[in-house]
Order: C-alpha cells, then sequence, then structure tokens
C-alpha cells in the first residue's frame, strides 16, 4: 500500500510541476504565431526583416535560456538537503551570473549587428533587420533577469509563478504590437520596429513583475532574507557559469541542428521545405509536452539528489518516463491517422500535403526517441551533469544525424523525406547514451 501511495504522489508532482511549463511554452509558440502573422501583415520586405533577425536572435535566446538551467539543480540540491543558506547565496549569485550573461549576449548581439550588412542579405532589408535587431538587444538583460528569477523558483519547486508571469507577458507583448506596429491610441505608427518594442516591453514586465513578486508574495519571505543576509561569492559564480555554458550549449546544438536540416531542405525545392516547415511545427506538439516532462523531472530529481535518496531519483525518472509514453502514443496515433489532414491546417497544395504526410510518418518513428532523451536530459541536469551530455549532443547531432540526412538525401535518393530519416538514428544514439550516463552516475549515488 505504501509502494502505490509513493508512485502515485511522484505522479501527482511530476505533474503539478510540469503543467505550468507545458502551459508556459504553449503560451509562447502561440505568441510566436501571432507575432508572425501581425508582421505579415506588414508586406514582404518587413516579413523577411524580421524572419532574418529572428534567426539570429532565437540562437542567443536559446543559449541564454539553456543557461540558466544551471540555477535549478544547485538550488534544488540545497533544497533538498535542507540548506537554506546556500539557497539564498545561490539566489543572489544565480541572478548576478545571469545578468552577466545577458550583457555578454547583448554585446555578441551588437557585434552580429554591425555585421549585418555583411552577410549577403537583400539591401532591401538590411535597414528593418538591424532596426529591429537593436530593440531586441535592449530585452536580452531583463530576459536573463526573468531567467534567473525563474529558475530559483523551479529550484524549490514554484513552477506556476513563472506560468503566469509569461502568460501576462505574452498579452502585454500582443497589445504592444497591435499599437507601435500600426500606431494605435495615439501611438506613431512604427512597423516591425513597434513589434520590437512590444517583444521589449513584454520582457522587461517580466522581469520587474518577478522582482516585486520576489519581495512582496509571503511565500518567498524566508527565500528574501536568505538572499539578503548572503554575499557574493565567486566560487558560486564560477560555478554556475560552467555549469550554466555547456548546458545551453547542449540546447543550442539540438537546435543548430534542426535549423541545418531546414537548410538541407532548401537545396531541394520550394515544395520540400513548405513540407518540412509544416512537419517541423506539428512535431512541437510532442515537444512541447516532453520539455515540460523533463523540467519537472529535474527539479525531483535535484531535490532528492539533496536529500541522498537513490530510489527517489529512480522513481522520479520512471514517472516522467511512463507519463511520455502515454502522450508519445497519442501523438503517434494523431501523426500517423491525420497524417493527410493536419497539414490542411496550413495548405491545399496537393503535393505538399502528401509529402508533409511522409514526414510526419518518420515523425512518429522518433516520438518516444525523442521524449526518452528530453526526459533523461531533465534528469541529468537534475544531477548538475553538463559536460558529457553536450558532448553526447554533439556527436549524436553533428557527427551522425546530420551527415546521415545528408546522405540519405543525397546520395541513397531518398530526397526530401530522407533528410528525416537522420532525425531517429541522431536520436537513438543520443538517448542510448544518455541511458548508460544515467546509469553510471545513479550506481555513484
Amino acid at each position: 500500500m505504501k509502494f502505490w501511495k509513493q508512485e502515485a504522489g511522484e505522479y501527482k508532482k511530476t505533474l503539478s510541476l510540469s503543467i505550468p511549463v507545458i502551459i508556459a511554452q504553449a503560451g509562447q509558440i502561440t505568441v510566436v504565431l501571432i507575432d508572425n502573422i501581425m508582421i505579415g501583415q506588414l508586406g514582404t520586405i518587413p516579413f523577411a526583416a524580421a524572419s532574418f533577425t529572428n534567426t539570429l536572435f532565437s540562437l542567443v535566446l536559446i543559449f541564454g535560456m539553456g543557461y540558466s538551467f544551471a540555477l535549478t539543480p544547485l538550488i534544488g540540491k540545497s533544497w533538498g538537503e535542507k540548506d537554506y543558506d546556500s539557497i539564498g547565496a545561490w539566489i543572489k549569485n544565480g541572478i548576478l551570473a545571469n545578468a552577466f550573461m545577458g550583457v555578454a549576449l547583448a554585446l555578441l548581439l551588437l557585434i552580429l549587428y554591425v555585421l549585418i550588412p555583411y552577410m549577403g542579405q537583400p539591401e532591401s532589408i538590411i535597414d528593418s533587420s538591424r532596426n529591429y535587431l537593436a530593440i531586441l538587444i535592449t530585452s536580452v538583460i531583463p530576459m536573463m533577469v526573468f531567467y534567473g528569477y525563474k529558475q530559483f523558483a523551479e529550484g524549490v519547486g514554484d513552477t506556476k509563478t513563472a506560468m503566469k508571469i509569461m502568460l501576462w507577458a505574452n498579452v502585454i507583448n500582443t497589445l504592444g504590437n497591435y499599437v507601435f506596429m500600426y500606431g494605435k491610441f495615439g501611438a506613431p505608427e512604427m512597423g516591425l520596429t513597434g513589434a520590437g518594442i512590444g517583444t521589449l516591453l513584454a520582457r522587461i514586465f517580466m522581469a520587474l513583475a518577478f522582482i516585486v513578486l520576489f519581495y512582496k508574495n509571503r511565500k518567498y519571505k524566508l527565500f528574501v532574507k536568505l538572499y539578503q543576509q548572503s554575499a557574493f561569492c565567486w566560487d558560486r559564480f564560477v560555478q554556475i557559469v560552467k555549469l550554466g555554458i555547456p548546458l545551453g550549449g547542449q540546447i543550442v546544438m539540438e537546435a543548430s541542428a534542426f535549423g541545418l536540416c531546414a537548410i538541407m531542405m532548401g537545396w531541394l525545392t520550394e515544395v520540400d521545405l513548405a513540407a518540412h516547415q509544416i512537419a517541423i511545427t506539428l512535431s512541437t506538439l510532442g515537444f512541447m509536452i516532453y520539455q515540460g516532462l523533463g523540467a519537472g523531472t529535474t527539479i525531483r530529481v535535484s531535490h532528492y539528489k539533496g536529500a541522498d535518496n537513490k530510489e527517489g531519483i529512480s522513481r522520479a525518472t520512471k514517472t516522467a518516463m511512463n507519463l511520455m509514453y502515454l502522450y508519445s502514443a497519442v501523438i503517434v496515433i494523431l501523426f500517423i491517422g491525420g497524417r493527410h489532414l493536419l497539414p490542411l491546417l496550413f495548405t491545399r497544395d496537393i503535393t505538399v500535403i502528401n509529402l508533409a504526410a511522409q514526414m510526419l510518418i518518420v515523425c512518429s518513428i522518433f516520438q518516444v526517441l525523442d521524449g526518452i532523451q528530453i526526459i533523461l536530459a531533465g534528469t541529468l541536469r537534475g544531477f548538475a551533469d553538463a559536460r558529457i551530455p553536450a558532448l553526447i549532443t554533439f556527436i549524436s547531432y553533428f557527427l551522425i544525424s546530420i551527415p546521415f540526412s545528408y546522405l540519405s538525401a543525397f546520395k541513397w535518393g531518398f530526397g526530401a523525406v530522407g533528410i528525416w530519416f537522420g532525425f531517429p538514428v541522431g536520436l537513438l544514439v543520443c538517448s542510448t547514451l544518455f541511458q548508460i550516463r544515467y546509469k553510471y552516475i545513479l550506481k555513484k549515488i
């Protein structure tokens, strides 16, 4: 009876941590879609400029998000150990480390801003791209400050606060776009620059809202006291940076691999690229859920690690896996059964629909593999293990998946669908190596 209570409790806790993360990610996907629709109304040149600028900015954004993940396992471990003094120190040094990285990323983007005219882009989009990027650069520091508070909250098991802030920020972003892009309520009509202002306002709100809640919300009262009593510690600061950089790199490598496949798709035809865009967009239905479960797993594992509870770590990972298996089964049924219907949401071109349907079959094949590697990546983050997983990610995607995609498409004659063949192969290698790494670390505990 005690065993079943533990199992049921683990499922409940994992879901309560994961669902807010999933909702926040769904909100982010929705607001990106709304952004694209609104910018698309401005015309082809602003839309092209936004697409190019967002491509540059997105990798920086993804790295910053991954870098901030370092704080969760460090705080989570201290929470499990009931070492509250360390929590205060991690918060203070974590916020500083995130702000430091925000400045570094802003400087990197400033270099890209200077280099835009030399990147071979059409002359017509250069000025718009630079103006848009200039505003996005100013949003990086408040974004990283927000991520610092968000990861602290997740470290102590609070995922709802960040979810609520992000959903309100999405509303502010959309309203800001409407007012400044189209010149409403007396504001000047600023076009694409107005979209950048909407994004900037949303990110400033995110940072300020979490700072205010941190000091005013009663549930954070203990942490405010611990934060105020702590001091800057160079060793802790460096530890966060050393853990954050490979975590950020790991996520960027995965995103870059999928981006390179899109580039290869562009070497074929417009039809192939359109079908790929449809399939990759639909694949986020699975990825979004798995990422939420992975975040919940990180929190649970870090708490159990702090409590030196090996059985709890194993149970938390198994629970997340079982939830992932259940959801991936739903996605597989949806993709296979609706492979000719789902693309109709995007196009009526029968050629594109048929090709996207083939890609969705391949997408169905690697759903479980993708889920496994994301859950295990979450577990390894809970261990504060970053360098080896980053190396595994590099090997799996850049040395195996991408070359396999190229060979399948251009040497073995499978064309556009062949590019998708590299995904299950790379994910199989990645999930297998993550499993080996997980068992190795678990034995040492």
